[in-house]
């Protein structure tokens, strides 16, 4: 079956600032604009609200998300590039994108929340239109941001006023449906025909990237299996996987002890609460303890313990998830959890981890 992929509000945003940088040079904007995104293709990008002024350029992309019922699909993201006097090309605040107000986020407290890779395709787009050189301010509004913004976990992770610009591939992949589910077996057949008795199963591409910077195995063992957790532990037992190994970020996986094996946020709430559980199970200090009940983020909870030397604790965490994996598919294959931070570092590896480490 054909799958519709839609795109970003990352590409929306990089879209527009590319359309609104021929603005600011030639004095007039395109209709459209050609733009290459990391997941290596060229979108063709219809601009909205084409405005030029004195010194300063704006437009806007309305996004589409495909087949993936994304709240956010049809909003409008506009962009609205000045000449600046500061060095660079820096990110101002728009109505409807959302302030980060707590650490632990891939963006610092203070800045609008348009995450890095967004950031990077609109430095890329007036870049080249502009030349390396710019000396730009930036602003991404959209309208009806802080209405969408209550669909969202955003209040809950500290950030307020809208949404989030997000997107690590700038396309949108249907992962909320069945046709989708489907397209994901194909890693484990590509795996299975290789001659491989283990595969490695990762939300997305945290995972994916992390395992093979640290681990020299055959890229097609790295599959990535969404947020369908349940559905590919049971794939990979029907195929006859003799160790399956789970990576990821444990904001994600942590999930899975709690029972929920389809991890999307519509579905599966933040992974705050049982890691809070865990860290007291495993007595951490109450001190401690009320500074990572403070911490809005999972990553922020890493960023805690780290800062004081109880890293251990995740090694803890991976057996749990591997405990309750096992138990998913009755003990039918040997089971390993290995657990990534946001920068790809390993925090914490399970004992049939290390059983499957030793076996390489």
């Amino acid at each position: 079956m054909k799958h519709n992929y839609g795109y970003t509000t990352g590409s929306c945003a990089a879209g527009a600032a590319k359309g609104a940088a021929f603005g600011l040079l030639q004095g007039a904007i395109p209709d459209t604009v050609d733009l290459t995104i990391p997941a290596d293709v060229t979108l063709k990008l219809s601009l909205i609200h084409r405005k030029v002024g004195k010194d300063f350029a704006e437009c806007a992309v309305r996004k589409y998300s495909g087949d993936d019922p994304d709240i956010t699909n049809g909003c409008e993201v506009y962009v609205r590039i000045k000449r600046s006097e500061a060095n660079g090309i820096r990110f101002m605040g728009g109505d409807g994108v959302g302030l980060v107000t707590k650490s632990g986020l891939q963006i610092p407290q203070g800045e609008p929340a348009i995450n890095p890779v967004p950031r990077s395709m609109i430095k890329n787009s007036l870049r080249e239109v502009l030349g390396e050189h710019s000396r730009i301010d930036v602003s991404v509004t959209v309208p009806e941001g802080k209405k969408l913004a209550k669909k969202t976990f955003n209040g809950r992770l500290g950030i307020i006023d809208g949404i989030s610009i997000i997107g690590t591939t700038g396309i949108v992949r249907p992962m909320s449906l069945d046709s989708f589910k489907v397209s994901l077996l194909c890693g484990l057949d590509v795996a299975k025909a290789a001659g491989h008795d283990s595969i490695v199963l990762v939300p997305g591409s945290i995972g994916e990237t992390g395992f093979l910077k640290h681990f020299n195995i055959s890229k097609y063992q790295v599959i990535q299996m969404s947020n369908f957790v349940g559905f590919m532990l049971d794939e990979a037992v029907k195929r006859g996987f003799k160790d399956i190994i789970i990576g990821g970020h444990p904001g994600k996986l942590a999930k899975l002890i709690r029972g929920d094996f389809d991890t999307h946020s519509s579905k599966s709430k933040p992974a705050n609460d049982i890691l809070i559980k865990i860290f007291k199970r495993e007595k951490l200090s109450s001190a401690l303890i009320n500074e990572l009940n403070d911490s809005s983020t999972v990553e922020g909870m890493v960023e805690i313990i780290n800062k004081h030397s109880d890293m251990q604790v995740f090694d803890r965490i991976a057996d749990d998830v591997q405990s309750v994996t096992d138990r998913h598919i009755s003990s039918k294959a040997n089971i390993g959890t290995i657990l990534f931070d946001m920068r790809k570092n390993i925090i914490g590896v399970s004992k049939g981890f290390k059983d499957w480490q030793r076996s390489l």
